[in-house]
């Protein structure tokens, strides 16, 4: 039996077993087969977290648990001091689309790789090599080049390969330095005073900076479309989880700080008869409208979408929407601009107006049991790159509540929307009641 010393190595061994044995009997049941590391055809089929989540994650919290005491502390605390270097050679592989030139049904030798990347061969060996560590490509026979389930991903995953590149070109060296912001500033909350104003030797703060580094900007916002299409919180969640529905049939939605509007394309196709905005600063609206015309996007289906440039710190020029949404835009601002934000909507808001708010939520004191379970991670890593990037931080559902209520007692948060194969995302919804 489990003590407060944790699980012994039989304890983790059985319920590793268990669990394997219900995920197959799962996989079987739904004629899905049984995914190996390297089955190139398992990274386009149903994963087992999409068989069964609950028992997927269950198995790979036992898993990481074994692995931890199957190894000295000494390694397990070296291999995450470097972890560093797993981004940055995730980062080559999407910067020269490595992926994409290994062929899906052979093996491609690394000298012929070299010479399509552009890499010279020992370097590019080297990196190759250290990404089989992580699973992501094999070398089969040596000197050849052959995809996993994990590399093969990555070719039917262009949108996944955009994140990447923005993790390392826009914040793998803002979060390297958090621990000389907070020799620098342990408790500040200025949004000029972070890991990344230290990065970059500059004292902007994130987003002003970027209005000025136009080429990152535009990084950045493709990323922000890869992460919400791919990535590690899909818009898909906001989708399902928020029962958009029970809008009235022409309602009109405004979505700020939308950045290209990647949501919005969905939903407008779901939702004809209702109105859409997508709102953000003028040099994102202009590279949004090029990019949905470039994709050939304002069809006649998507005539209910406009753009409007905004800044979502001044009154809010849309009045008497049905619905305000934020996306990934209250978790970047500490509460004192969070606050200012949502009191600009104020005079723009009708009774029973809706603010929602889609950021990840954090478990709350009395719900912190389990804090090293896998499903956690995604919403602490967003949560230290708030930190490091603006002083901020992803929240718990009473915090959003005391964030509504201090913009004005009449914003009062009524839901917090989910879905079960995402537990750390949330829709909050709040209501005005004026």
């Amino acid at each position: 039996m489990a003590t407060d010393t944790g699980r012994s190595i039989i304890e983790l061994g059985d319920t590793i077993s268990r669990l394997t044995k219900k995920l197959q009997s799962a996989c079987d049941e739904q004629s899905v087969p049984s995914p190996t590391v390297n089955d190139v055809g398992a990274a386009s089929r149903k994963s087992l977290l999409e068989v069964d989540a609950a028992a997927a994650l269950e198995l790979a919290d036992a898993i990481r648990e074994l692995e931890i005491v199957a190894q000295h502390p000494r390694l397990n605390l070296g291999i995450l001091a470097l972890a560093t270097l797993d981004a940055s050679i995730l980062g080559v592989i999407a910067e020269f689309d490595i992926a994409a030139l290994v062929p899906l049904d052979g093996s491609i030798t690394y000298s012929e790789l070299a010479g399509k990347t552009g890499i010279d061969e020992d370097r590019l060996t080297r990196i190759v090599r250290y990404a089989i560590v992580n699973f992501i490509f094999r070398e089969e026979p040596i000197g050849h080049v052959k995809h996993t389930l994990l590399s093969a991903h990555l070719t039917h995953s262009p949108n996944f390969n955009v994140f990447l590149q923005t993790i390392s070109r826009v914040f793998a060296e803002t979060n390297a330095a958090i621990p000389d912001a907070l020799r620098r500033w342990p408790s500040t909350a200025a949004q000029n005073k972070t890991a990344h104003n230290i990065a970059r030797a500059t004292d902007a703060t994130f987003y002003g900076w970027m209005d000025v580094n136009q080429p990152i900007r535009e990084i950045f916002d493709k990323g922000m479309e890869g992460v919400s299409k791919e990535g590690q919180r899909l818009q898909d969640t906001d989708i399902r989880a928020y029962p958009w529905d029970k809008l009235p049939g022409n309602a009109t939605v405004v979505d700020v700080g939308g950045s290209w509007g990647h949501v919005i394309k969905d939903l407008a196709e779901l939702f004809p008869s209702y109105s859409f905005v997508i709102q953000d600063l003028p040099a994102v609206i202009k590279a949004a409208v090029l990019e949905w015309k470039k994709d050939g996007i304002r069809t006649d289906k998507l005539k209910n979408v406009g753009f409007s440039e905004h800044n979502f710190f001044d009154p809010q020029p849309v009045v008497g929407a049905d619905v305000y949404y934020f996306r990934h835009v209250i978790h970047a601002n500490p509460d004192k601009e969070a606050v200012a934000v949502l009191k600009a909507h104020l005079p723009a808001l009708k009774p029973g107006a809706r603010i929602l708010v889609s950021e990840y939520i954090v478990p709350s004191n009395a719900d912190a049991h389990n804090l090293a379970s896998l499903e956690n991670k995604p919403m602490r890593q967003m949560d230290m790159m708030a930190l490091a990037l603006c002083n901020s931080k992803e929240r718990t559902k009473e915090e959003y509540a005391s964030l509504f209520a201090q913009a004005s007692p009449k914003l009062v948060l009524k839901n917090a929307y989910q879905v079960p194969d995402d537990p750390r995302s949330c829709v909050f919804e709040a209501v005005y009641e004026g």
